[in-house]
């Protein structure tokens, strides 16, 4: 045991110290600066712990072996997740993630639980790993980190950010709401023990996987309250014409599913675009869903993991998490650029003014956003 320990320490050593190479070589946007410097932090707490795990097994004391074979468990998967995550958006970084790191700067800024706290974009599918332990980080596909019309679906990706920086009361809100589904999906009569069972169970997964659908909606409600107009009409084209998934699940796959239905989803978008007073742009979106799944041959059904007994209940619940955790809320000047302005003054306006050029120009809108992104870029 003690040989074996001996050279896991000293891999782990190596290992570490290749990362820390890699890190004082990075080259990166001052955005990421922060990020940067807790990492270094971390690796160097990690490079300790790992001599510090060698200079105990040179006591030659038996009866520590235990306590630091456990020293040494919890320092492989520390830095696991360094190696295979945390480490990346500094490795892989270039001058080009400044676009993406400033309208991330500008969400961690505007709510002062977010405002401390470093953060990574890394390439990937839109995600985060959140939490407000260690750096967050955001995931980008490629090409989308240095374009405007999707960078609004960051907005939701923050939103679970926010989930986790006010998780204790977000999850008393989400109970509530996971009480609602309880009672509306209970049997008004059983006629069969088998049936009862079977009834019982599927109300069970019901009620555990609306744990994290409440999630998403509070986080899509996040992201229409950040950036209005432009959120709502990144999330219609991205999802819209993805597949068939995206307007129906079987029920027995849906309950394994992180994300409700984004036919769903976009419903609830729809209707929160309203409270914004965003009635012709969501009157559009709801036609153009309901005309593609005509399209593909496919009419709304949840098989009864939604009820419109859930809809009141989960608006109020998405008012009060929304309340809770205070998202920037756009505003009208947000939504185009006032007469005399050049150029936009924020991520928001920006990613707005994007969407409405690109509606009225779509040939000409490429080369309008390479120089709106350059100006956008030079005067921050």
């Amino acid at each position: 045991m003690r040989t074996f320990l001996e050279g896991a320490n000293q891999d782990l050593l190596y290992q570490i110290a290749v990362v820390q190479n890699l890190l004082g070589k990075a080259s990166v946007c001052g955005e990421l600066t922060p990020y940067v410097g807790q990492i270094i932090q971390l690796c160097e707490a990690l490079r300790r712990q790992a001599q510090r795990n060698l200079t105990d097994l040179g006591y030659g004391l038996d009866d520590t072996l235990n306590d630091i074979l456990a020293a040494t468990q919890s320092l492989s998967n520390v830095f696991e997740v360094v190696n295979t995550r945390l480490a990346a958006p500094v490795v892989r970084a270039r001058p080009e993630d400044r676009l993406g790191l400033l309208v991330l700067r500008f969400l961690h800024d505007s709510n002062t639980k977010t405002a401390s706290l470093p953060f990574g974009l890394s390439d990937g599918s839109f995600a985060i790993y959140p939490t407000d332990k260690i750096p967050p980080i955001y995931l980008v596909p490629t090409s989308r980190q240095t374009t405007l019309l999707y960078l609004p679906l960051l907005f939701h990706e923050f939103g679970h950010l926010l989930y986790a920086c006010y998780k204790a009361e977000m999850d008393e809100l989400v109970k509530d709401l996971q009480k609602v589904v309880a009672s509306a999906l209970a049997p008004k009569s059983v006629r069969s023990r088998a049936g009862a069972s079977r009834s019982s169970s599927f109300r069970k997964q019901a009620v555990t996987a609306w744990y994290t659908w409440a999630q998403e909606f509070y986080c899509d409600a996040v992201g229409i309250t950040v950036g209005g107009p432009c959120f709502l009409k990144a999330f219609s084209h991205f999802f819209r014409t993805r597949s068939n998934d995206q307007y129906y699940v079987p029920r027995d796959e849906q309950l394994q599913r992180r994300h409700p239905v984004t036919w769903l989803r976009t419903k609830m978008l729809v209707d929160r675009a309203r409270k914004h007073g965003l009635h012709t742009l969501a009157d559009q979106v709801h036609d153009v869903w309901a005309q593609t799944a005509r399209v593909l041959g496919i009419q709304e059904d949840y098989e009864g993991t939604w009820s419109e007994d859930f809809f009141l209940p989960l608006r109020q619940v998405l008012d009060d998490m929304v309340e809770e955790s205070q998202p920037y809320a756009h505003q009208p000047a947000d939504m185009h650029l006032a007469s005399g302005q050049a150029k936009p003054l924020s991520p928001v306006q920006l990613c707005n003014v994007a969407w409405s050029k690109f509606e009225a120009d779509g040939k000409g809108y490429r080369a309008w956003e390479n120089d709106a992104i350059d100006s956008f870029l030079r005067g921050t």
